[in-house]
């Protein structure tokens, strides 16, 4: 039989108001013996609180949605995992659905987590066009639960941002590989139009042109983040005259140093390289990669903290918070200079 508050109110010699203020955590004056016997009891049967039936009278569900571009990027699941041990810490559960990079499903992910009463939504927009962007920030006008962007964030909308400054993590990565002497430098990003590409190829494109290298656009690969795009782009690269790669995330990484060790090549005496994420130390990957680290939990924590913030209605204005990466220097780039 389901044991229900009354029963443990009966049993511990209390009122059923007391019982709901400390099972709840709720702040009371109830006398600490006190307490200790209603918790001892509800361990006795097993008692957990009914969250639907708490969420009726509190108007919460105690639950945060989480939108992410790709699971299988160890970046987003090596995110998720922090922002849902941080969730879990302070009493929420976490619902995550993943746009598998189309922003076509943002929408659809937005509304269905809004349909679903989760309390606010974590979210990181899929790389689109600019109409695509558009059709999403229009959508974000509507919806009437707080939310962040975590990551990456839509220009011209004004709401909680939490993200890492990319631009000044690519600046990093081609100083250090010019500083090696290199000047035929690559780039292994992503871009889902010529007129529309993200902020590490941009940092890149940036990083070239300040220390007075050309941009040559066939030597910017779209890897489109994932392993097979890496892969694609190496079987190009091997075929010219570039001794150094600056590859936009870890993922594509993998795929490139697939193909150099299928040809026979090898990091850093026929290529040198730079990534960007600093998650293959989950791999046995040899050399070691010269890397931008990202502090992950200090994304997490600080994008929990803010949706929390709009939860509890602790303010309204929308705060942006822009994190500095950090160049980890391993065995993967040779001096030629």
């Amino acid at each position: 039989m389901k044991v229900t508050i009354k029963d443990i109110a009966r049993e511990a010699g209390v009122s059923v108001a007391a019982v709901s203020l400390v099972l709840n955590q709720k702040e009371c004056r109830i006398a600490g013996d006190t307490k200790k016997r209603i918790i001892e009891v509800a361990h006795k049967y097993n008692y957990t609180v009914n969250q639907q039936a708490r969420s009726l009278v509190t108007k919460k569900s105690n639950v945060v949605g989480l939108i992410i571009p790709d699971i299988e990027n160890i970046f987003f699941s090596s995110l998720s995992k922090r922002i849902e041990e941080y969730c879990r810490k302070k009493g929420y559960a976490i619902m995550i659905v993943n746009s598998d990079e189309n922003p076509e499903e943002d929408i659809e992910l937005l509304h269905l987590l809004v349909s679903r009463g989760v309390d606010g939504i974590l979210y990181t927009p899929s790389i689109g066009t600019k109409d695509d962007y558009e059709k999403i920030k229009d959508y974000l006008k509507t919806i009437p639960i707080p939310y962040v962007m975590v990551d990456r964030y839509l220009d011209d909308i004004e709401c909680n941002k939490v993200y890492i400054d990319n631009i000044n993590g690519s600046m990093q990565a081609i100083s250090m590989l010019v500083k090696s002497g290199h000047t035929k430098i690559g780039c292994i990003g992503y871009a889902v139009s010529k007129d529309s590409t993200n902020s590490r190829v941009t940092g890149y494109i940036e990083a070239m042109k300040q220390f007075n290298l050309p941009v040559d656009e066939k030597y910017i690969y779209d890897g489109q983040y994932k392993v097979i795009g890496g892969y694609n782009a190496g079987k190009e690269i091997v075929n010219t005259d570039l001794t150094a790669v600056y590859s936009c995330n870890d993922m594509m990484t993998l795929g490139f140093l697939k193909y150099l060790s299928e040809c026979g090549k090898k990091v850093p005496e026929d290529y040198s390289i730079v990534s960007y994420d600093n998650t293959l130390h989950n791999f046995v990957v040899t050399p070691k990669i010269t890397t931008i680290d990202q502090d992950l939990g200090k994304l997490a924590r600080n994008s929990c903290r803010l949706l929390f913030k709009n939860i509890n209605n602790e303010t309204k204005e929308p705060e942006v918070i822009c994190l500095y990466p950090q160049l980890l220097i391993n065995d993967s780039v040779k001096n030629i200079s």
